[in-house]
């Protein structure tokens, strides 16, 4: 949307210089933010076509998403009957909020005065916002160390290393036996520890140990972590879809079979779904399934043929 016309701008900014404007998804017609333009700002919403505003607390001109790329493309700009107030119609790339939801009203108020979160989270912010602490930056450099320890000589310091270049299968009977052991945790015959803290220390063991032989497997293919997608695999469900932790047992040892037979299937959607049945086990727990990745980072960051590696990765760009 460029900037036309030579009329002066029929727009009434406040004392403060600036008008506020109401932000509306073109499709699904919700509102998505409120924010404040300038003059500036508004010139340069109309000259790019990309939304500005003007930040209040930094007191400086900002486009939405030049930090996420969650950039709001201008459709329509609307004023109200005063001149005074904007109404902005726009095609808003993946989300809006900084908390990750469609919208920035994704809370209601309820009668006893509290807040209910009525709408889906669409990303992670903390992968969004640099901190490295989402599952999809987390399972990327999780996925590349691998990669790594596949593609380079590290056969001499580490037994994965030597598991990826060898010309026989070493792995894919590990994932049944660690699916039986996971199953087994779950139900009550097969235990590390006793004690309550226990359950949960043997879930984070086990299901460590499927994560990284179902990892392996499909490192070992050259299966890409586009191809895989385990960030989506490990995103936690809702307590109220995960089946019982019996239920959930039956389900890990009848996986364990399939993998029994997996030689010459594809193996993507087998992983993905064992995947899927791990993270179901943390959610039983009380367990993010990101947790089980980080610890897994913990321990390869402390191997010294791994230094260069994690010095030097940057997420690819998307």
């Amino acid at each position: 949307m460029s900037r036309t016309g030579t009329q002066p701008l029929p727009i009434s900014f406040g004392p403060d210089g600036l008008v506020p404007a109401a932000i509306r998804d073109e499709s699904s017609g919700d509102v998505l933010m409120v924010g404040f333009l300038n003059q500036e700002a508004l010139e340069r919403t109309r000259e790019t076509g990309l939304v500005h505003y003007w930040s209040r607390s930094r007191q400086k001109l900002w486009l939405k998403g030049e930090t996420s790329g969650h950039v709001q493309r201008v459709r329509e700009i609307h004023v109200n009957c005063e001149l005074n107030t904007l109404l902005i119609d726009v095609e808003q790339v993946t989300a809006v909020c900084h908390d990750g939801y469609p919208t920035c009203f994704y809370r209601r108020l309820e009668p006893d005065n509290s807040l209910s979160t009525v709408r889906d989270r669409v990303f992670d912010p903390d992968d969004v916002y640099g901190t490295a602490g989402g599952i999809v930056t987390a399972t990327r450099i999780w996925w590349a160390a691998y990669e790594t320890l596949r593609d380079g000589d590290f056969t001499g310091e580490s037994r994965t290393s030597r598991m990826l270049h060898a010309n026989e299968d070493l792995i894919t009977e590990r994932i049944g036996d660690e699916l039986r052991e996971l199953a087994g945790v779950l139900d009550g015959t097969h235990r590390h520890a006793t004690s309550a803290s226990g359950l949960v220390d043997d879930l984070l063991l086990e299901g460590g140990q499927v994560l990284y032989w179902l990892a392996l497997r499909c490192i070992r293919e050259r299966l890409t972590w586009d191809m895989v997608r385990p960030d989506r695999a490990l995103e936690p469900l809702q307590p109220v879809d995960v089946p019982s932790a019996g239920m959930l047992a039956a389900l890990l040892r009848s996986q364990a079979e399939s993998w029994a037979d997996a030689i010459e299937r594809d193996v993507k959607p087998l992983a993905f779904e064992s995947m899927r049945l791990v993270a179901s086990c943390c959610v039983q727990a009380g367990i993010a399934p990101v947790s089980l990745i980080r610890a897994d980072l913990d321990e390869l960051r402390t191997r010294p043929y791994l230094g260069q590696f994690f010095a030097t990765w940057t997420a690819p760009s998307v």
